[in-house]
């Protein structure tokens, strides 16, 4: 297997690789053989980020949701921007990076199965044009937290057979999620998104995202899901989960200070709320991160 890069991690990132036992478990049985993960992770503005592989034993996905970057293989080269996903087959020389001015934020998987190779036709993709745009890929958000939610169960050969099939429903949505989709008139997502950005200190409601964005509470939900996948709210709180992951690698607020700087009032709904999205506890979270930093 072509081993993921040993790349520091920046805070809020993610990585899992799936020990040797499990990956020939997968391998033979029957639900996950032509299918399944390797390893996985998420990079968060991945400054100083770069691989460069002569011998590559698997498929590779990369997904930038932010930023930008740059690959090359054997019989392509080219940039890789915000909502692209790059496919590099097995057997293929390869190198990518990211930019130095605007590093990518890329979700990745190396996978292997004997539906593997099929992947490349079923994207319409080639060794000359590996690179699929998606218009819509924020419907993938929450089926691409639920496979990273895992990683705290990755030594159980249950967990991993969940892991297969998240990894399966992704790359069976991708077609779908390539037509263009015009966003409803009169909204503005990347400006309600900012919005939330700037307003992950307060406790705001559906109501004041619907007053935002000029709509009624019945309408603002129904083109808010239409559009990203899921609802407001839990779009809303993924923001501020991942803005509590920034405070607690970055700072030694106590995690009831970090819930009153995102405007929670109970640290221990805020508590429920970072295990549901993150799979594990703030505490946790901070222990881990801190462990990793001194290895």
């Amino acid at each position: 297997m072509s081993q993921p890069s040993s790349w520091p991690l920046p805070p809020g990132s993610s990585r899992v690789v799936l020990p040797l036992q499990l990956t020939r478990q997968l391998s033979r049985h029957p639900l996950t053989k032509h299918l399944y993960p390797l390893a996985y992770g998420h990079y968060v503005d991945a400054q100083g980020h770069q691989v460069e592989r002569q011998q590559h034993t698997d498929y590779l996905l990369i997904f930038c949701h932010r930023g930008s970057g740059w690959y090359r293989t054997e019989t392509a080269s080219g940039n890789l921007r915000a909502g692209q996903l790059l496919l590099l087959p097995a057997g293929q020389a390869h190198a990518y990076a990211a930019h130095n001015e605007q590093p990518w934020s890329i979700y990745w998987a190396h996978f292997q199965g004997s539906a593997a190779a099929a992947c490349l036709e079923f994207l319409e993709l080639t060794n000359q044009q590996p690179v699929l745009t998606l218009a819509r890929w924020r419907q993938l958000i929450p089926v691409v937290t639920d496979l990273l939610n895992l990683q705290t169960q990755r030594h159980q050969f249950a967990a991993a057979v969940v892991a297969a099939s998240l990894l399966q429903r992704i790359i069976a949505e991708l077609p779908r999620l390539t037509a263009t989709m015009q966003a409803p008139q009169g909204f503005d997502l990347p400006a309600l998104e900012r919005f939330m950005y700037d307003n992950s200190h307060r406790d705001l409601s559906l109501d004041d995202f619907a007053d935002f964005a000029g709509l009624s509470r019945f309408h603002f939900s129904k083109k808010f899901k239409q559009f990203t996948g899921t609802s407001p709210m839990r779009y809303f709180n993924q923001i501020r989960v991942k803005i509590a992951c920034q405070l607690l690698d970055a700072s030694t607020d106590s995690i009831r200070q970090i819930s009153q700087q995102l405007g929670f009032d109970d640290p221990y709904y805020f508590s429920r709320l970072f295990k549901k999205t993150m799979g594990i506890s703030p505490q946790y979270y901070r222990e881990s991160s801190a462990t990793k930093s001194t290895q």
